[in-house]
């Protein structure tokens, strides 16, 4: 196998959050006084990595944990709606399983609310769950692989947004970008991840690569 771990982002990668995520980001934009988005909008922001998208709604970074504390409570009152991203996500990480392959998640949402997914869609199929700071999935990438003696060439990262590729590559760990999530496929590409898949069973055949 190519891979002994595959770590896999949670909103956007395996979980359906987007709709959500703006209704949430509604309420919340009124209390920290940032720009109103309108859904005319999301096509142009999906092209943005969250750094240029703090920037764009006017976002103090002194404001960006509250608010996401916030935002991960409110979510949480929606988690038994959020279905899976793709039909399959589920059942192809179950088939790395099968294939050997150990599995995570790292993600900026609460375990809480990924447990909650997990347990509602009877997906008992990761090794573990880490939450990780908005900005601080390549050190926990780090700690991760050093407890568990990996070397990077062993790990693949799977995710949706600009900030995976960016947090992979300074881990030093391969990427895998889907193209069903928050960015768009265009302003994935141009951020050159060393895959990106438009669909889950497209994983297997990666992690079979010797």
């Amino acid at each position: 196998m190519r891979y002994k771990y595959v770590f896999f982002d949670f909103d956007g990668t395996l979980a359906d959050t987007e709709e959500v995520n703006f209704v949430i980001y509604q309420k919340l934009a009124e209390k920290y006084n940032l720009r109103n988005i309108t859904i005319d909008e999301l096509g142009h922001i999906k092209k943005m990595s969250a750094k240029e998208l703090m920037a764009y709604v006017e976002l103090k970074k002194r404001y960006l944990p509250f608010m996401l504390k916030r935002g991960k409570n409110l979510l949480k009152q929606d988690m038994k709606n959020i279905k899976p991203c793709k039909p399959d996500i589920l059942s192809t990480v179950a088939e790395l399983k099968k294939m050997g392959i150990k599995t995570a998640i790292i993600t900026t949402n609460s375990k809480t609310n990924v447990e909650m997914f997990l347990e509602k869609n009877d997906a008992y199929i990761f090794d573990f769950i880490a939450s990780a700071s908005m900005f601080g999935k390549e050190t926990k990438m780090r700690r991760i692989m050093k407890k568990e003696k990996l070397c990077k060439n062993e790990v693949l990262y799977v995710g949706d947004e600009i900030r995976d590729i960016n947090a992979a590559k300074n881990a030093g760990i391969d990427i895998a970008s889907v193209g069903w999530g928050y960015n768009t496929v265009e302003s994935l590409k141009k951020n050159n991840p060393e895959y990106l898949v438009m669909e889950p069973n497209e994983l297997i055949e990666i992690c079979r690569q010797k």
